[in-house]
């Protein structure tokens, strides 16, 4: 098996067990909160996507790879971590712009993850040498993805006229 394959199987494997801890330990939670209070820990996990910057730092990602290539992923994760940091600022504070700033986030981080598959498998990222980027991949980036997920359930619940709380 080439290193695509062992990443999706790894890949998938991380899905199916971040789905069952999410149903039997954290759903009951989630669902009982706010939106800004089940928002704010899954915004905060994305603020950590400044580790992406690591794929562009000298020696760790094989230099075969190209660097173009890397600083597209390596800075689209970087803006959605800043996104995601603003909007947990916005939210604590009780910001107007809390939703919105989520919104900006929810693009921004979607259109990286979108971009990063097929930028690193254009780039051969998956056959190089990544180092201990492969545990990103196979443990942090499955995680973007399901809160990401959820992150938009909510952001529709919390928009839709029919689920809204009335405003006095």
């Amino acid at each position: 098996m080439n290193n695509l394959a062992y990443l999706a199987i790894q890949f998938t494997t991380a899905i199916a067990l971040y789905l069952v801890i999410f149903r039997i330990y954290l759903q009951p939670w989630f669902r009982a909160q706010t939106f800004e209070t089940a928002i704010l820990p899954l915004l905060v996990l994305h603020a950590f996507r400044y580790l992406g910057l690591s794929l562009v730092v000298n020696g760790q990602v094989d230099a075969a790879v190209s660097r173009d290539a890397l600083a597209i992923m390596a800075w689209g994760d970087y803006a959605s971590g800043i996104c995601a940091l603003i909007a947990v600022i916005a939210i604590s504070l009780r910001s107007r712009l809390a939703v919105p700033l989520v919104i900006l986030f929810s693009v921004v981080g979607i259109g990286d993850l979108l971009t990063v598959g097929p930028t690193a498998l254009n780039a051969g990222v998956f056959e190089a040498d990544i180092g201990a980027m492969w545990f990103l991949l196979v443990i942090y980036a499955p995680i973007m993805l399901l809160t990401h997920i959820y992150i938009v359930v909510r952001l529709v619940a919390q928009l839709s006229p029919s689920t809204r709380a009335p405003t006095s």
